[in-house]
């Protein structure tokens, strides 16, 4: 009797696990697989940057509009990002196993192009009941600790503007992007006491900042823009 296979789900599961900062090891424990299994999953998904056994595996699906515009707003708002971080942000936020050509293809519709390297342009904001943040600009990709470096000169502002009793009940949304899940950032949540909304991976709009974007987005295509200098 063969070995049963292991789920697209477990294998999403390692991935998103692995980019948490998660050894293989403690990886097979906690989902209940076996190194090797742990370890093939990674080797493929670094290759292939799917977790299908295949590129072009399974039943043939249609990306909506909205998950289009997604991965374009995560493009535009870290001009940065190489093509393979917009691969693992569709695998992580948005639960989707898109191959380095499906997403080249996205950006292309969008007049949009990936980099390799180098420097650019970042913007990070918030939204809460009170008001909206101030717009954050960095330059670079943005990492653990750049983004926690963010956090500790904003939220404490953000914060301010609750009382005492509504603080406690306040909670952070983000998506599933590297820096936010990353085992540094994560232990600054822990140790900053701020609690957390698990992010929904097939539903990129719950998180209503993405709402705001794409209203910058949308004012930001009026204009001709070209990269700085």
């Amino acid at each position: 009797m063969g070995k049963k296979a292991v789920s697209i789900d477990t294998k999403k599961g390692i991935i998103l696990l692995r980019d948490t900062g998660m050894c293989q090891h403690e990886i097979s424990r906690k989902l209940n697989v076996s190194r090797t299994c742990v370890r093939q999953t990674i080797r493929k998904f670094n290759e292939l940057h799917t977790t299908a056994a295949k590129p072009g595996a399974g039943r043939p699906f249609k990306m909506t509009r909205r998950q289009k515009r997604a991965i374009k707003l995560q493009q535009l708002r870290d001009d940065t990002l190489s093509l393979n971080d917009l691969v693992r942000y569709a695998q992580a936020s948005l639960n989707l196993n898109i191959s380095g050509q499906t997403g080249s293809r996205i950006l292309r519709e969008f007049d949009l192009v990936s980099v390799h390297r180098g420097g650019g342009l970042g913007i990070w904001s918030y939204i809460t009941y009170n008001d909206l943040g101030p717009l954050v600009f960095f330059n670079g990709r943005l990492n653990s600790d750049k983004y926690i470096e963010i956090l500790e000169n904003n939220l404490p502002n953000a914060f301010e503007k609750f009382s005492s009793e509504q603080s406690k009940k306040v909670l952070y949304q983000q998506d599933n992007a590297r820096p936010h899940t990353s085992a540094k950032t994560s232990k600054y949540f822990k140790k900053k006491h701020i609690k957390l909304i698990p992010w929904q991976a097939r539903s990129p709009d719950l998180n209503i900042i993405e709402n705001i974007w794409s209203i910058v987005d949308q004012k930001l295509l009026k204009y001709s823009i070209s990269n700085m200098a």
